[in-house]
């Protein structure tokens, strides 16, 4: 069961939060309307301002950085002494022979930051319950809490159509971005999807990547 979340799914889901799309296929994205091209992974080398990525598909991908190149931390600004080798990394930028061209780098957070977060500004699980606006979720750290939405909740299924909440049902998984509010997580948005498939191989025998969900875990605005 859903009961237990990945070092991987975490760095996936962490993604979602912060940048819009990344690899899919041989590590090129084609971005649909409002979408970014980018890469993600783990860092395995950095030459100069040359980065070496295993991307999350287990493929490499090389990352040139520029003085133009934005670093961020989560919502922080970095630089780019603070990359090192292991850090999880997501690139927006263009790709051209098989080397990409960076606008963008962020670093994200590790494993355990992220399992801080949950329940507090991302929530994801199985829905064991529901009584009106009030959700029971079974997280995938084995925890049970009860989200509320509201009338500023927006849903959407894994194509990224809008969806009501008489759509969800119990049993289905759901992942999503929110905060807590008079003591309730309250979710902005909520995906029906399971997590634990992130990494599973997609309809046509390719693995699915962070391009696939993070739009959905985008808020609008920010697309």
């Amino acid at each position: 069961m859903f009961r237990r979340l990945t070092v991987a799914a975490l760095l996936l889901l962490a993604a979602t939060l912060c940048l819009p799309a990344q690899d899919t296929g041989s590590n090129r994205h084609r971005p649909e309307r409002g979408e970014r091209a980018g890469v993600g992974g783990t860092i395995t080398a950095i030459d100069g301002q040359t980065i070496t990525l295993k991307t999350f598909r287990g493929t490499v991908a090389t990352v040139k950085t520029s003085d133009g190149t934005e670093f961020r931390r989560g919502r922080q600004a970095a630089k780019f002494s603070e990359l090192k080798v292991g850090n999880s990394i997501f690139v927006a930028g263009e790709e051209k022979d098989g080397v990409w061209s960076a606008r963008a780098v962020r670093l994200q957070p590790d494993a355990a930051a992220m399992r801080q977060e949950l329940g507090k500004r991302i929530i994801a699980g199985e829905i064991k319950k529901i009584d009106e606006t009030k959700l029971t979720i079974l997280r995938p750290d084995g925890e049970s809490q009860v989200i509320e939405v509201d009338e500023g909740t927006s849903f959407r299924n894994e194509r990224r159509e809008s969806i009501t909440l008489a759509d969800i049902k119990t049993g289905d998984h759901v992942y999503g971005r929110g905060e807590v509010k008079n003591g309730a997580f309250v979710p902005q948005f909520l995906t029906v999807g399971d997590l634990s498939r992130m990494g599973r191989p997609g309809p046509h025998g390719s693995p699915p990547s962070s391009a696939q969900v993070a739009p959905q875990l985008a808020p609008d605005k920010d697309r």
